[in-house]
């Protein structure tokens, strides 16, 4: 198969009355009875969410990462296990496991599950494990008549191209013997052998993760080592893949750690050479890899010369309108899984990705728990889950497809087995679930934005800005364009985006964009792999200030909105900062946080995704010194997943907003209980149910006036109160996991976390908040 897969052809306002929190009237309504007799996996429920135990001092590294995939959280696992010799050795694979191209063959191919909708009736067509072997079944259910919703005059035009996957491209690969390739035009030292980098690795972990400068400098000349030999021949982690694996599977099971080594090679032997392993790149990488340095502090940032010379305008009077609040909806982190097996075993532990029949799988093994036709805790979301939020939104809302002006789609749409991708099954993801949203939406416009899945390698993303220091198969043009242009062609082809706004995706290399909506606001969508730990590819240059481009193209963006005062909204996938965890990188997400603060007048709101919990978090002003509700400057709202991946309720949202301010006035959630999907297979679809409204619970006795918006100054009042209020607390974390049960009371260092993450949108401000003098905990 080709690495690059051609795309299919688509022809301030200010509110009195001092703190709300403290002694805020919160909704004491109970939570939805939901039942559940699942274990709570206080310990580790699966590899994909394992909980780190608890430490004396409360420090960054215990609030690390979105334990969504089995590589994020074994890269926890040093904390978790003994340091004996083989899990070191298993640790060490977990680490190097990232991805990149190689050679494949088809292997077991995938039938599309689809769900076809006519004359009153829903047939779904899904993969099935039956006697031991995977079958193509059909179920027909009746719908309710609330659930054929037509669409409205507003439907996107008729003409849009229909993307049809072809079942080849979700086949998982089959990986074969690399060779050994050299680098062209790069020296050729002696390289290391696999017994060799395999003890680099044990050295280093041995180390326990303490950060000093005599560990910092060890593991930067190991880099460094490593560096040279993938400098000489580029393919080493796919060459030693197999017996390092044999080794590793103490901890982590073999085909995983094959798959991630050989995704990994290529990328990672054209990054690390590309690093400056005794600079701040090495400093960083040790940090996030192996505990082992600090973080290096964020560049200094010349601001004045950033803003182009400019002066922050004074601060605006916002008139609340008396016209009707515009309706926003918010899907994020949709995870689509077309590799869902029904019947298949829906617990299974050992860093899979549950409901699945992979090539390895033991079909003759007994089920514990049966993947359902529409889900389950430890899978991503099968396609009638997904769907259904289309079916039944206006059921569960009572609104029309026109009542919506847009909506906003924070990101994440391939499913999570990243040792298991290819480029045609990434693809393939994101074009099903672009069709599934055109189809189930009602012409509703959708806004997207890409997160760190919808890429392959997952959240490798190369800068065109590097195109001279990469070799030419990690470049930019191999590594992200074919994938660029595929989504821009998708987006025009369903009226989402204009071609001119569209074309910046492919055209600047950056995969962002800039539109605005018929209402007038500007929705400015970024490319956060710029931001995220992961990338290693945002490592290079690190010191350099924006060194990937980004945050000048939004600077650019700003600029031009404050002076045609038009007002903006801000839209990535990962956070920048805090919420209960942090993903992304200090030097990016500082420079962001001093963008929010000198532009918030024009900034009316900032989303995000990638957590899969529903969370917030503030904004302040001069770097958050002062974190009073007035020093308050903007909001982060942070979305809701539709994938329960893992042990979380389906969710989703929509805001009322001001039509003249474009603040948001309030938000409106929805959650799909999963306890309940085998009662689902039996009348035949998912139920939507209220969740909570954001204004109802948090200012129940209605203190704010109705037209105020739930502003950075509200939601800074709330943090405040959710830190001194246990009753508010509770609440809380409970609509934060979307009343997932049993509920686990949040304690000792998780609280902490909790606690910081509402009030820092920035890495440095987390840490600091913290008040901790370490750096974040080692992926090892």
């Amino acid at each position: 198969m080709s690495r690059n897969p051609q795309p299919p052809d688509f022809p301030t306002e200010k509110k009195g009355g001092g703190r709300l929190a403290p002694n805020a009237v919160i909704s004491q309504q109970p939570s939805p009875a939901i039942d559940q007799s699942r274990a709570s996996y206080k310990e580790a429920d699966s590899i994909g969410h394992l909980r780190q135990p608890l430490r004396t001092q409360v420090t960054s590294q215990h609030c690390h990462g979105e334990a969504s995939t089995a590589h994020e959280a074994l890269l926890r696992l040093q904390t978790s296990v003994p340091h004996a010799a083989p899990r070191q050795v298993s640790i060490m694979a977990s680490r190097m496991l990232l991805k990149c191209c190689f050679a494949l063959l088809p292997s077991v191919i995938s039938i599309v599950a689809a769900q076809t909708v006519a004359n009153g009736q829903v047939v779904y067509t899904y993969q099935t494990l039956t006697a031991g072997s995977v079958e193509t079944a059909s179920t027909t259910y009746a719908l309710s008549s609330s659930s054929e919703a037509s669409t409205c005059p507003c439907s996107a035009s008729a003409t849009a191209t229909t993307y049809t996957v072809n079942p080849a491209d979700l086949a998982y690969p089959v990986y074969q013997n690399a060779s050994a390739a050299e680098a062209d035009g790069r020296p050729t030292p002696d390289t290391l052998n696999a017994t060799e980098i395999i003890n680099l690795g044990l050295q280093l972990i041995s180390l326990g993760g303490a950060s000093n400068s005599t560990n910092c400098q060890t593991c930067k000349d190991a880099l460094t080592q490593f560096a040279s030999t993938l400098a000489a021949r580029q393919e080493d982690l796919a060459i030693i893949a197999e017996p390092f694996c044999q080794t590793a599977q103490v901890l982590i099971p073999f085909n995983i750690c094959l798959g991630l080594f050989h995704t990994g090679s290529t990328d990672l032997g054209g990054i690390f050479p590309a690093m400056d392993t005794q600079g701040e790149d090495g400093q960083t990488a040790c940090a996030f890899i192996f505990g082992l340095c600090d973080l290096p502090p964020p560049p200094p940032l010349d601001l004045a010369t950033l803003f182009k010379n400019t002066t922050k305008p004074p601060p605006k009077t916002l008139t609340p309108s008396d016209k009707e609040p515009l309706k926003v909806l918010h899907i994020s982190d949709y995870h689509l899984d077309q590799r869902f097996v029904v019947g298949s075993e829906a617990s299974c532990g050992n860093g899979q990705v549950c409901c699945r029949v992979f090539p390895y799988t033991n079909t003759s093994a007994p089920i514990n728990e049966t993947a359902n036709l529409f889900g389950n805790y430890l899978c991503d979301t099968p396609e009638p889950l997904a769907t259904s939020v289309f079916r039944n939104l206006p059921k569960a809302t009572g609104l029309n497809w026109c009542d919506f002006s847009f909506a906003l789609f924070t990101g994440d749409l391939v499913s999570h087995d990243i040792w298991e991708l290819t480029p045609e099954y990434v693809l393939a993801e994101e074009l099903s679930s672009y069709q599934q949203f055109f189809n189930g939406l009602g012409g509703v416009t959708v806004y997207p934005t890409l997160g760190n899945h919808d890429t392959y390698p997952q959240a490798f993303n190369a800068w065109p800005n590097q195109n001279g220091v990469l070799p030419e198969n990690a470049s930019y043009p191999v590594q992200s364009q074919y994938n660029y242009e595929a989504v821009q062609a998708a987006w025009t082809n369903y009226g989402w985006l204009s071609a001119e706004d569209a074309q910046s995706v492919v055209s600047t290399g950056l995969a962002i964009y800039r539109t605005k909506t018929p209402e007038g606001l500007v929705i400015i969508s970024l490319n956060s792999d710029a931001f995220y730990y992961f990338n290693f590819y945002s490592y290079i240059n690190i010191a350099t200030v924006d060194n990937t481009g980004v945050l000048t193209n939004l600077i650019d963006y700003l600029l031009d909105a404050e002076k045609a005062d038009e007002p903006v909204w801000i839209m990535q996938h990962v956070p920048p900062g805090g919420s209960s965890s942090y993903n992304s990188l200090p030097q990016p997400s500082d420079l962001f946080y001093q963008i929010v603060d000198r532009f918030n007048n024009t900034i009316r709101g900032t989303f995000f995704g990638h957590t899969h919990s529903d969370e917030f978090s503030v904004f302040y002003a001069n770097n958050a010194t002062s974190q009073t509700p007035e020093d308050a400057v903007a909001v982060a709202w942070i979305g809701p997943s539709v994938t329960p991946y893992t042990n979380l309720n389906a969710g989703f949202r929509y805001y009322l907003v001001d039509p003249d301010t474009f603040l948001v006035r309030d938000s409106i959630n929805y959650i799909a209980n999963i306890s309940n999907a085998a009662l689902w297979e039996t009348q035949g679809d998912v139920d939507w149910e209220f969740e909570y409204s954001a204004r109802g619970t948090y200012d129940a006795g209605n203190l704010l006036p109705a037209d105020a918006p739930l502003d950075g100054e509200f939601w800074a009042e709330i943090a405040f109160g959710i830190a001194v209020n246990e009753t508010l607390f509770e609440r809380y974390t409970d609509l934060r996991q979307k009343l997932y049960r049993p509920y686990a009371n949040v304690t000792g260092v998780e609280r902490q976390c909790t606690l910081c993450g509402l009030t820092s949108m920035s890495v440095p401000i987390f840490e600091r908040c913290l008040n901790s003098s370490e750096v974040l905990g080692a992926f090892l």
